[in-house]
């Protein structure tokens, strides 16, 4: 059985955001890539309590233990997008859009703010939403399909 490399994320991650800065440092530097985006991972792990794999990686080998789903992998990456997105929201240098007029400026950096919450606050939920979905697949509602509650 073949492990999942932690790249493998990283490419659905990457298919996920537009980030030119995030392109340079991988030409850069592929070592620093690798750890800048790790950190994200990290974040996505802990949120997904929910898998039912093991997501405790070796760190040398940058490897999963074992092959993750197609599931796992795109809400390990939605999951990471969710971070990555936080961050741009919170990057203050990311409301400097260099247009001349002061006045259009200053509303303009405003909306560009105020559009990019409201994208993480929909990131969020489709986040919650793929968490929910993916633990009641999982769940075996045989008893209550059977209305046999024995355990309560």
């Amino acid at each position: 059985m073949a492990n999942t490399s932690l790249s493998e994320i990283y490419d659905y991650f990457l298919m996920t955001v537009t980030d030119y800065r995030l392109i340079d440092l991988f030409n850069t530097s592929l070592p620093d890539f690798e750890d800048y985006l790790q950190k994200w991972l990290d974040f996505a792990i802990v949120d997904f309590k929910v898998c039912d794999q093991d997501l405790n990686y070796n760190n040398t080998t940058k490897e999963f233990p074992a092959e993750l789903s197609r599931d796992n992998k795109t809400i390990l990456a939605t999951l990471m997008m969710r971070y990555w997105l936080q961050k741009v929201v919170g990057d203050i240098t990311q409301l400097n859009l260099h247009i001349t007029d002061r006045d259009f400026k200053i509303a303009s950096e405003a909306q560009n703010l105020r559009e990019k919450s409201n994208h993480l606050n929909i990131v969020k939920e489709q986040c919650s939403q793929l968490l929910q979905d993916y633990s009641y697949k999982r769940n075996d509602w045989t008893d209550w399909y059977t209305q046999s509650f024995s355990g309560v």
